[in-house]
């Protein structure tokens, strides 16, 4: 463990010396026309001395036209979103991209969407309706990523804004963190604003990215940034806004759990579409989605989103093109539990050698090498569609107080071909050495079609690129084979 804590804390310590090298912020603007064809490129002065860049799509036309706001992506370059931005513009939409504060091009500091960041963007849609032919009555805010949280958090504190379309945002930024007790290593903007040069931190997110990297677990301190900037503690005055909410995401996206993402989208009670793609972060749902979703709830246009019921999935495990399904919830979409028997094949009781973590390019733990436990099912005679929550439980005898497991589900072919099908980490502290307790856990939400004649192979270790273990050097993990099982929602 000392090794990771110095290693993330190299890290944060590059970030702190590269603040004060940064550039200066972007010049004082001039006046904004309502360009055709554009974009106009000019700053906005959010408040005082902090200009942030901007480009202004405005559609021909008098006007009034429905307006879309839209921060920019972070890490992503801020060129990610002009296909969209054009394309809304195309449509009849006034639309004003701008990069948040502290990121390349505009002034101030990196704040991680908090305060200042939502506050921006209510000065942005504010700039837009005195400078452009945008009708105040018909606004928008669409985001990707860092954007997308920027957007949700702005249209909770917002009444302006009507709807909102968040592509790979988060949620719950604590528990895209420390979700399972287990700290990410590779949460994309953690990562991102600790990369020198990236951004320029302000002073709480600097001291944010210190707790990260010194703290297995949440400080007070820190917990306050993280809720202060997620979406969830702000749901009640989001519901009372009442703006339409797309959420869109990939299975693979690291940025949150798809289970918190569901639990935030049941409690929404506005019009809301939660979509879960194949593709990787940051390519959530293609820009004809959002620009329906928009149509319907800013232009009142009938047909699209809205129509169909509200979650859309796309199965992992089918071809590209395959249809993608609809149900009324993400959690409608099990109708009952398979529970397989899981065949040990690594001894009934197998003990998992942690070792030490090794960072993220480190290569798979192997079963041959004692570094993992490995239970698979018989081959399934016919197929099964996995719709939802995957639940393990085990039994562990730790040789330390504190430790950490990461369940892999994998589908496994006749060929041998192995595919990640789901998994999760969990993190465990004060518990007597030598004294086995019960662990039992959700792994990710997942949709996935498991071909007839595959098995299910369920792969247990002690560390894992994505996550900082918790496995003291040279700690052992004892797993009970007759107490671990899984129950495998279907449809």
């Amino acid at each position: 463990m000392r090794a990771v804590r110095s290693a993330l804390a190299a890290l944060v310590a590059a970030v702190l010396l590269t603040v004060s090298a940064m550039a200066p912020a972007v010049a004082a603007p001039a006046a904004v026309r309502a360009v055709r064809g554009g974009p106009e490129v000019t700053a906005i002065e959010v408040a005082p001395g902090v200009r942030l860049r901007a480009e202004v799509h405005a559609p021909a036309g008098p006007g009034p036209h429905p307006l879309v706001v839209m921060p920019a992506p972070f890490p992503y370059p801020a060129a990610h979103q002009d296909p969209a931005a054009r394309r809304l513009a195309a449509a009849g939409y006034v639309v004003v991209g701008y990069r948040p504060r502290g990121l390349p091009g505009s002034g101030g500091a990196f704040g991680m969407a908090g305060p200042r960041d939502v506050a921006d963007a209510s000065a942005v849609i504010s700039w837009a309706l005195a400078r452009t032919p945008a009708d105040a009555r018909r606004v928008g805010l669409y985001g990707t990523a860092y954007g997308a949280g920027i957007g949700l958090l702005a249209a909770s504190e917002d009444r302006r804004v009507r709807a909102v379309a968040a592509l790979g945002g988060w949620v719950d930024l604590l528990d895209g963190l420390y979700g399972g007790g287990t700290r990410r290593r590779a949460h994309p903007l953690f990562r991102a604003a600790a990369r020198p040069g990236a951004v320029r931190p302000d002073p709480e997110v600097r001291r944010a990215l210190r707790e990260y990297a010194e703290h297995p677990d949440p400080t007070p301190a820190f917990r306050s940034f993280a809720r202060a900037r997620s979406p969830i503690t702000h749901l009640d005055r989001l519901n009372a806004h009442a703006p339409a909410v797309l959420l869109a995401h990939t299975w693979s996206a690291t940025v949150e759990s798809p289970n918190r993402n569901g639990r935030y989208f049941s409690r929404l009670r506005t019009a809301k579409r939660l979509e879960y793609r194949r593709d990787d972060h940051a390519t959530e749902a293609p820009p004809a989605s959002a620009e329906r979703w928009f149509d319907r709830h800013l232009r009142g246009r009938p047909g699209g989103p809205g129509t169909e019921p509200p979650v859309f999935l796309e199965a992992r495990g089918r071809p590209p093109g395959h249809p993608g399904e609809h149900y009324d919830d993400l959690w409608a979409t099990a109708s009952a539990n398979h529970v397989p028997p899981l065949e040990p094949r690594t001894g009934p009781d197998p003990v998992i050698h942690t070792g030490p973590d090794r960072g993220p390019h480190a290569d798979a733990p192997s079963p041959g090498h004692g570094t993992a436990a490995l239970w698979w099912t018989s081959p399934d005679p016919r197929p099964r569609r996995l719709r939802g929550i995957p639940a393990l439980r085990t039994r562990v005898t730790p040789s330390a107080a504190e430790g950490t497991l990461v369940a892999r589900l994998y589908d496994l072919a006749p060929t041998g071909t192995a595919t990640l099908v789901t998994h999760a980490p969990y993190s465990f502290a004060h518990r007597a050495p030598g004294t086995p307790f019960e662990a039992s856990f959700d792994l990710f939400a997942t949709v996935y079609d498991l071909p007839a004649g595959h098995r299910l192979a369920l792969v247990v270790t002690g560390t894992d690129p994505l996550y900082v273990a918790r496995n003291p050097p040279g700690a052992t993990l004892a797993l009970h084979s007759a107490a671990t099982g899984l129950a495998l929602p279907v449809r």
